[in-house]
C-alpha cells in the first residue's frame, strides 16, 4: 500500500485541483435559471447551429458551436419551442419558454474552464519543477471571482481559455523536453491557436509563441550568425506555424457556413444575394457559398466593429472601463440582481457581479512589475540573472502580457473589463515564476518558512474568494453586507437599495 502511494502521490496534487475546479465552477452553474449580459446574444447564436439556421456574429463561431453541442448533449429543453431565438440576435425573458434552463448552453464554458486548470499545473510544474508551488499558483484560476461568475455562463471566455492554456502547455512541452524540435511541434502548437482564435480573435496574441519557439529551436544558429541556416529554417517553419491555424479558424468557418441551410425572418445580415441564392438552392456546403459566405462574415464583422460606441466615462451606466484600469479591478458590471424582502423583514439582494479576487489581481500586477523590474535590470545595466532559462521563461511572459494590452490600447471602441481575463492567464503564470526566482534558493531547499508562505497565500486567495462570493453565486446579502465588500472606490460597485 505505502508503494502504491508512493506511485500515485505525484498525482494527488492536479487529481486535488481538478476536484477543486470543477466544485468552484460546476456547482449549480445553472443558476440563475435566467439570462444575462452577452447570454442575450449568443444562447441565440447556438440555437441558430441546432435548428440550422443563418446568422452572423461579430465573433467567429467555435464557442456557439460548443454551446449548441452542450445544449444537444443535455437536452433538457428538447420539447420546448425555442423558435423564438431564430427569428432575433438578442433574446429577452420575453422569448425564454416557460421551464427553460441553462445547463446545456453553459456547459462547455463551464467544463472546460474548470479542466484548463490541468494545463495550467501541467506548465507551472515543468517550468518550476516544484509540485507544492505549482499546485498553490494554480489556485488564483480556481477562487479568481471575475473568472468564475464570466466563465460559469454561456460565454465564450471559458471556452477560450482551454485552447489558450492547452497552446501555452503545448509550447512549455515542447521547449523543456529532450526532443529535438520538429516541424509537427510547430504545427500541432498552430493548431492550438487557431482553435483559441475561432472562438475569439484576440486568441491571435499567441502567434507570438511561434518566433519564441523559433528562438528556441536554432539558438544554436543564432548564436554562430548561420544566416543560411537560418533563412532555410524560416522558410519552412513559418508555413508550418501558421498554415494549420489557418486550416482550423477557416475549416470551422466552412462548417459554419454549411450549417446555415435556412434564412428566417428576412434577416440576411446584409448577405449579397449570391450567397443567399446558394442557400435557397442547398449548396451551402459547396466551395462557392464557403469563400461567398466567407466574404460576406468578414464584411459583417468589419462593420460591426466599426459601429460598436467609443468609451464615455461620463455616460450614465456605462459599463466600459479603460484599459490602464483593468489591472486593478475597474471598473466592476453588474450583471443582474433580484431583491427580495423575507418573512422578518429583512431586504436582501441576490447579485451576479463581475468583481475580482483582490488578492489575485494585484498580486498578478506586483509579479508584472516585478518582471519589468528584472528585464530592465538585465537589458538596461547589464545585471546577470541568477536563473538564466527561468529569467527567459519570465521575459515570455511578460511579453505575453504587454503585447496583449498595448494591442488593446490601440482600439477606440468601448471595452469591458473581462477583456483583461486573457492577459491575466499570462499574469498568473508570471507571477508564478516570480515567486520562483526570487525565492529560488529556499524553494530548492524546500525551506519551511517559504513553504508556509506559500500556504499561507493559497489560504488568502480562497479565504477573500469566499468573502466576495455572494457577488459571484449570487447569494442574497443586505445592502450593508454589499457595502462591506465595496473596498475600493475605482471599482464603482452599485448597491440596490
Amino acid at each position: 500500500m505505502k508503494d502504491l502511494i508512493k506511485k500515485i502521490h505525484p498525482w494527488f496534487y492536479p487529481a486535488g485541483l481538478l476536484l477543486a475546479a470543477l466544485l468552484t465552477y460546476g456547482i449549480n452553474y445553472g443558476m440563475p435559471n435566467s439570462l444575462f449580459w452577452d447570454e442575450n446574444y449568443h444562447v441565440a447564436s447556438a440555437q441558430k447551429h441546432i435548428d440550422r439556421v443563418m446568422y452572423m456574429e461579430p465573433h467567429p463561431p467555435l464557442g456557439k458551436m460548443l454551446m449548441a453541442l452542450g445544449e444537444t448533449l443535455v437536452s433538457f429543453n428538447k420539447d420546448l419551442d425555442k423558435s423564438a431565438f431564430n427569428r432575433t440576435d438578442y433574446i429577452t425573458g420575453n422569448d425564454v419558454p416557460e421551464g427553460f434552463t441553462f445547463w446545456g448552453f453553459r456547459l462547455p464554458s463551464t467544463f472546460l474552464m474548470a479542466f484548463s486548470v490541468l494545463f495550467l499545473y501541467g506548465i507551472l510544474h515543468r517550468l518550476t519543477r516544484h509540485r507544492w508551488l505549482a499546485t498553490v499558483f494554480c489556485l488564483p484560476l480556481i477562487f479568481d471571482n471575475a473568472m468564475v461568475v464570466h466563465s460559469r455562463s454561456a460565454m465564450l471566455e471559458g471556452i477560450q481559455f482551454f485552447f489558450i492554456l492547452g497552446a501555452l502547455y503545448y509550447f512549455v512541452r515542447v521547449i523543456t523536453g529532450k526532443d529535438k524540435i520538429l516541424l509537427r511541434h510547430y504545427a500541432i502548437l498552430s493548431v492550438w491557436i487557431g482553435l483559441a482564435t475561432a472562438v475569439k480573435v484576440n486568441g491571435l496574441v499567441l502567434l507570438l509563441l511561434m518566433p519564441m519557439l523559433y528562438f528556441v529551436d536554432q539558438w544554436q544558429n543564432i548564436k554562430e550568425w548561420r544566416f543560411v541556416e537560418l533563412i532555410k529554417r524560416l522558410l519552412t517553419s513559418v508555413p508550418s506555424g501558421t498554415l494549420p491555424a489557418a486550416a482550423v479558424f477557416f475549416g470551422i468557418f466552412y462548417i459554419h457556413i454549411g450549417m446555415g441551410t435556412e434564412v428566417i425572418n428576412n434577416r440576411t445580415y446584409k448577405a449579397s444575394p449570391e450567397y443567399l441564392n446558394l442557400i435557397r438552392q442547398g449548396e451551402t456546403f459547396s466551395l462557392k457559398a464557403f469563400t461567398t459566405g466567407m466574404k460576406d462574415h468578414w464584411r459583417y464583422m468589419s462593420e460591426y466593429a466599426d459601429g460598436v460606441p467609443r468609451l464615455d466615462m461620463c455616460k450614465s451606466g456605462e459599463n466600459g472601463s479603460h484599459v490602464m484600469g483593468w489591472p486593478l479591478g475597474t471598473k466592476t458590471i453588474s450583471y443582474r440582481w433580484g431583491k427580495d424582502t423575507y418573512a422578518d423583514g429583512v431586504v436582501k439582494t441576490n447579485y451576479t457581479y463581475l468583481v475580482s479576487n483582490p488578492i489575485v489581481w494585484f498580486s498578478a500586477l506586483a509579479g508584472i512589475v516585478l518582471s519589468c523590474g528584472l528585464i530592465i535590470s538585465r537589458f538596461v545595466y547589464g545585471q546577470e540573472p541568477k536563473d538564466t532559462k527561468l529569467f527567459y521563461w519570465i521575459c515570455a511572459f511578460t511579453s505575453l502580457y504587454l503585447a496583449y494590452m498595448i494591442a488593446m490600447l490601440q482600439i477606440e471602441r468601448v471595452m469591458y473589463l473581462y477583456h483583461y481575463l486573457v492577459p491575466l492567464l499570462f499574469a498568473m503564470i508570471n507571477l508564478a515564476l516570480v515567486f520562483n526566482y526570487i525565492y529560488r534558493d529556499e524553494i530548492l531547499a524546500n525551506n519551511k518558512h517559504t513553504l508556509i508562505n506559500l500556504g499561507g497565500f493559497a489560504l488568502l486567495v480562497i479565504g477573500v474568494f469566499a468573502f466576495f462570493s455572494p457577488l459571484t453565486y449570487a447569494i442574497p446579502i443586505t445592502a450593508e453586507q454589499f457595502e462591506l465588500r465595496d473596498w475600493f472606490a475605482f471599482w464603482r460597485l452599485e448597491v440596490v437599495r
